[in-house]
């Protein structure tokens, strides 16, 4: 049987999260939407396919011969077809019988087993054009799979998947004995501590509310707690952190102060004092010292977030920031409620918090949002950061990095003239 993870035109709901990385690479629980399919089907080849723009980025990560291949879509054999953003939540066998394909109430694809005789007769061109034709052949399933199809979605289910995470990949595992003044929480069948991590003296991990799982690599300082449902990605540092439940984090993430229930995804700092809630921080972002976002309205009421230059209701009274790759923030920063912030932006604290909608490419400094110093600069910026992790900014990320310049240009240089015109006011 194939496995083939494909992008619908969906994938905008998703920005900035998306803009630099395919859809199944965003994380939810201790493992990316990818890694997910992979531990399920572990001898299953998985094909990709992805936006024209990403092929380059994801060809590096997958070989070139899993991305985009034009034989993906052949009828050489049965076909197990699945929506980028889907979370498979039922056993196996459960993907592999009869034909059959799920959606979720809205209608959106989730997935579909496909017989190769029925791909045959289809010709599809393309995922999308396959997945639409299944729907319209095949009686749709009744399914508890997710859809991650806004950024508040893997935020959502994060606390629920790192619990199924850890039952499917990880288990009780300890690998070290705990130093004297370490204290552990909960039975040891919920902790999953890795080789070469360093957990010091003073430090406390609190599994009876759920797993705590620790990736080698890990330093978790004195005076750090770390509260289960949690995941702590390979080589990240903790430093008189709080880490309360439903957080992942990592690999290679400096983190102090108070964490809840939010994703930072990888290679990003949030090292001192202040509180991420209900968040997304995608890669390479740095949270300066105090930078603290709101995740809940004073009057409790749901939180709405600026999906595409337009407010959505999340239906949801908890909702923190959702904060694109390369993006910096200045000490003291305050964040408002359901924040959207782009990808390579500078934000300085203002007067008061910030607005709820930052487009990618802009700076945010004397109370107003402006075009910044350029798309030079910004890349000579994120090449600093990634030289600090002995990671290179390659060709393909620059051109994608510039691709998307371009297709976020007119929206920032809207909220530009706008924040310029309430200055001359």
């Amino acid at each position: 049987m194939k496995i083939l993870m494909f992008e619908d035109e969906h994938v905008d709901r998703l920005y900035p999260l998306t803009y630099l990385r395919p859809v199944f690479e965003l994380r939810c629980g201790a493992l990316s939407l990818r890694r997910k399919v992979e531990a399920k089907f572990p001898d299953c080849q998985l094909q990709f396919e992805t936006r024209p723009t990403l092929q380059r980025v994801a060809a590096e990560s997958y070989g070139a011969e899993a991305v985009n291949n034009p034989r993906r879509l052949q009828p050489d054999e049965d076909l197990l077809l699945i929506g980028a953003g889907t979370i498979l939540t039922s056993p196996a066998a459960s993907y592999t019988g009869a034909e059959a394909v799920a959606t979720t109430r809205d209608g959106d694809f989730l997935w579909a087993h496909l017989k190769a005789d029925t791909v045959r007769q289809i010709q599809p061109r393309s995922a999308g054009e396959l997945a639409a034709e299944a729907i319209r052949r095949l009686p749709s399933t009744n399914t508890d799979d997710l859809l991650v199809a806004y950024p508040w979605d893997p935020v959502k289910w994060n606390a629920s998947q790192i619990v199924a995470d850890f039952k499917a990949v990880y288990g009780q595992r300890m690998e070290m004995e705990l130093s004297e003044g370490v204290a552990v929480l909960g039975p040891d069948s919920n902790l999953h501590v890795a080789e070469g991590v360093e957990l010091q003296p003073l430090s406390l991990i609190d599994c009876r509310e759920g797993p705590v799982i620790i990736e080698p690599g890990c330093v978790v300082s004195a005076h750090t707690s770390i509260q289960g449902p949690a995941y702590i990605g390979a080589g990240t540092k903790l430093c008189e952190a709080r880490i309360r439940e439903g957080a992942s984090i990592g690999p290679v993430c400096r983190v102090g102060g108070e964490v809840e229930e939010s994703i930072i995804h990888s290679h990003s700092n949030k090292y001192h004092t202040g509180f991420l809630g209900h968040s997304y921080v995608a890669e390479w972002v740095n949270l300066g010292a105090l930078t603290t976002n709101s995740d809940l309205k004073n009057d409790y009421g749901a939180v709405s977030v600026y999906v595409g230059g337009r407010p959505v209701n999340t239906g949801s009274m908890k909702v923190g920031a959702f904060i694109g790759d390369h993006t910096k923030t200045s000490i003291g920063t305050l964040l408002n409620t359901g924040s959207m912030i782009g990808i390579m932006c500078n934000l300085v604290a203002g007067q008061s918090v910030l607005p709820k909608s930052i487009p990618s490419f802009c700076w945010y400094l004397n109370n107003r949002i402006s075009k910044g110093l350029g798309l030079d600069y910004a890349l000579k910026t994120a090449r600093a950061a990634m030289a600090r992790r002995d990671v290179k900014l390659t060709d393909a990320m620059i051109e994608l990095i510039k691709n998307t310049e371009e297709l976020t240009r007119g929206r920032k240089m809207e909220a530009v003239r706008r924040d310029r015109k309430k200055a001359l006011r």
